[in-house]
């Protein structure tokens, strides 16, 4: 019994028993039974004769020859249900169906005391009155297991929100195996195989099509998998389970376990629960959008690059929403913690976590680009109204946790960025001096011609920094001054080992520094005092630009201060302790770099390319380091799961934070900035109707005269700087023309 790995939301429940081997009369083979720390039967049902596990395991290290170990009780009162999957572990691995499920469920996952058969523990409630079949169980109450962690490599290592996953897997094992009798088997239009063919290769996810029908699934971890996805396409367009079977049937990956019926049923069934809008014939070709399975190993796998282009063709009307994906995990839960008791923005509330965090794991996890290490240093800064941003209300029940995992973390904190001396002077190395060395004393004392290293200064040694700057505006101002050098200096933190210093006649230094930037600024003293030096020399890149606004209003405020912040504050020592000690290292005890696994790798080589689309001005230049921060991002989820390895949920989530942050960067510093402006109101509104551009002479006629051409220039310009739009030259017959094309949607200006 592995005790470390048992999950910490199971130990802080007083719902454990001893467990013991026993032979009932009737019976074959030998039952577990329920025993109480004192010897006596205890109950499943009668929460008082159930212990805490400290008390249980002291019983059981005081009995191990007799006892078969300790029970976890599930009841009503607990969120957790235990799926056991017996006798699927043949050989040492797991049967492929099992894994299947194992993977949709995506929680904490254990072998059994027999090696044979798995238990996975999720996060829901039974959708029905069955709980038994063939070598599935699954209870939710009036039940206990007996728990060994023994924590099956490459899933959760806590127990995870699965309640869509749990209704799912209850269809499949209690529903006969069969199609969802709600389901139309008819398609709103009839087509033949070969128009489905035809259509399918020629919609936007085309070639992932034909991909998967000549029998190519190499980008997938299972050959099921990519079988899910062909059948999720084909369902797409046509509900006759019979044609769909009949074109898989002429696919590369046919396969003997297609004539498996209950598996055959299942891919099917799947694939036509997850259809959400239906072909309609060859009118709508261009416009097909073929939608995943819910299922939730689709979801994670049946993955294109094309799901992220609306991060950068994003309508920069505020919708103020933060993907859902955003919220994997650990800090997922801290945000739904937190947010029934503020009126802060989630996504306000999901940074301070994200970058208060990763300054708290220090230098040790990393990851490289190009031979270029990067750590987990975020720079954010929170852009909202002064009182209606809530900005600094985010940031207080964030302090309140992370002070609470560790006491030392608001020492850490800072304020007040007025000069790159005073960044190093924070963390500054020791500082030794060579001083000569005197005999004797008094008058007498006389120098040797000797030298001795004298320490003049300690340093510091704690290198992690936290600086918070609820008036960051403040610190823009610092950067406009003459040879100050804050911006440098700032921008140096933020690479590779962060070493920073002064060329100055008494140089300070300060070396593998870890240090986060948190700030707050209102759109418009941003947009007045980011200068166009600090926006090209890399200064505004390195920063995390998010709008944020007041969620939800609160007369009497929140009642976080009554929260009991233990439990998730026991989840964040787990991680920050195998960021720390868990983490694989080579042969000289340095943590080796984090990676992606096979799937994240595949899924971030279709989007790599899609995600540095140019952008130009402001905006192109806030956003170009998408690569190391989606990265830094990733990493930083993956460590909240303990994980080395960068997995595609990871990536999704960090993805999502990024399109939040890129919807920010348009919001802020496109249309926001010039929709007072009548003249740009009128230029964009015409664009939006022209696709082709427009010249500058359809300009000057779309105000008839009415404005002076200078004017209508220094508009174009300033749509230019902002990113708002591009100006080619068309050259053909006669003379070259200059045209005006729209950037991005700009959706509609107030």
């Amino acid at each position: 019994m592995n005790i470390d790995k048992i999950p910490t939301e199971l130990k802080e429940r007083n719902q454990w028993v001893l467990a013991k081997l026993e032979q009932r009369k009737g019976s074959d083979k030998p039952t577990k039974v329920p025993y109480t720390v004192d010897g006596e039967r205890a109950s499943s049902t009668d929460p008082n004769r159930w212990a805490s596990f400290e008390e249980v395991l002291a019983a059981y290290n005081k009995n191990k020859g007799v006892l078969l170990g300790i029970g976890y009780v599930f009841s009503e009162g607990d969120p957790f249900t235990g799926i056991d999957i017996d006798n699927c572990i043949v050989d040492g691995k797991v049967q492929e169906d099992v894994v299947e499920i194992v993977k949709s469920l995506d929680s904490y996952t254990e072998r059994s005391q027999s090696k044979n058969g798995l238990h996975v523990i999720v996060k829901g409630r039974i959708p029905g009155p069955r709980n038994r079949t063939g070598k599935f169980e699954m209870y939710d109450q009036d039940r206990f297991f007996v728990v060994t962690g023994d924590h099956v490599a490459k899933t959760p290592t806590s127990i995870e929100q699965r309640q869509s996953e749990l209704a799912w897997l209850y269809d499949l094992l209690f529903a006969g195996n069969k199609p969802n009798e709600n389901i139309v088997i008819e398609s709103a239009v009839t087509i033949e195989d070969q128009e489905v063919l035809e259509a399918a290769k020629k919609a936007k996810h085309g070639e992932k099509f034909e991909r998967l029908y000549s029998g190519r699934w190499s980008s997938y971890n299972s050959q099921s998998e990519a079988e899910q996805a062909l059948c999720n396409m084909l369902a797409f367009y046509t509900r006759n389970t019979e044609q769909i079977d009949r074109l898989f049937r002429a696919s590369g990956l046919m396969r003997e376990k297609w004539e498996r019926e209950d598996y055959r049923n299942r891919t099917i069934s799947k694939a036509l629960e997850g259809v959400t809008e239906q072909y309609k014939g060859k009118k709508n070709i261009s416009d097909i959008e073929i939608k995943s399975s819910n299922n939730r190993l689709t979801q994670l796998q049946d993955i294109d690059e094309s799901e992220y282009e609306f991060v950068f063709d994003t309508v920069a009307e505020w919708d103020g929403k933060l993907g859902e994906m955003a919220l994997h995990g650990l800090a997922g839960d801290v945000v739904r913690l937190i947010d029934p008791h503020t009126e802060a923005d989630p996504a306000a509330l999901l940074i301070n976590f994200l970058t208060m965090f990763g300054n708290m794991v220090g230098t040790g996890p990393h990851f490289m680009v190009s031979g270029g290490e990067h750590r987990m240093k975020l720079f954010s800064v929170l852009v909202g109204a002064t009182f209606r941003g809530k900005k600094g209300t985010s940031l207080e029940p964030v302090l309140k946790l992370m002070n609470a995992v560790d006491v030392e973390f608001n020492a850490r904190k800072k304020s007040g960025l007025s000069s790159g001396e005073g960044v190093i002077y924070a963390v500054r190395d020791e500082v030794v001096e060579q001083q000569p060395v005197y005999e004797g004393s008094g008058k007498q004392r006389k120098p040797t011609g000797e030298y001795e290293e004298v320490i003049t200064d300690p340093g510091v040694k704690e290198k992690r920094l936290l600086i918070v700057e609820s008036e960051f505006g403040s610190v823009l101002n610092v950067l406009r001054r003459d040879g100050n050098t804050l911006s440098a200096i700032i921008r140096n933190a933020w690479d590779g080992s962060g070493d920073i210093r002064t060329l100055t006649k008494n140089p300070m230094k300060a070396t593998d520094t870890h240090i986060s930037i948190l700030g707050h600024i209102t759109p418009e003293e941003l947009r007045k005092l980011l200068t166009g030096n600090e926006i090209h020399n890399g200064f505004v890149n390195r920063f995390l630009w998010l709008y944020v606004q007041q969620s939800k209003s609160l007369p009497s405020g929140g009642e976080f201060h009554k929260v009991d912040v233990g439990p998730i504050v026991e989840r964040i020592k787990n991680t920050l302790d195998y960021a720390s000690n868990g983490m694989p290292r080579d042969d000289n005890g340095n943590i080796l770099p984090m990676e992606r696994d096979n799937a994240a790798a595949e899924l971030w080589g279709r989007i790599y390319e899609p995600i540095q689309k140019d952008a130009n001005g402001v905006i192109g230049a806030a956003t170009s380091r998408v690569i190391p921060y989606l990265m830094r991002i990733a990493c930083i989820y993956a460590l909240l799961d303990q994980s080395h390895l960068v997995r595609v949920e990871h990536l999704r989530a960090a993805l999502a934070v990024w399109q939040y942050c890129y919807k920010s960067v348009v919001f802020i510093f496109g249309e926001q900035q010039v929709q007072d402006d009548p003249v740009i109101t009128k230029i964009i509104t015409r664009l939006k109707d022209c696709s082709e551009g427009l010249s500058l002479t359809d300009v000057n006629d779309l105000f008839k005269g009415t404005v002076k051409s200078g004017d209508l220039q220094t508009a174009v310009k300033k749509m230019q700087e902002n990113g708002l739009v591009s100006v080619r030259t068309i050259r053909g017959k006669g003379r070259p023309k200059r045209v005006i094309q729209l950037n991005i949607d700009s959706g509609e200006i107030a």
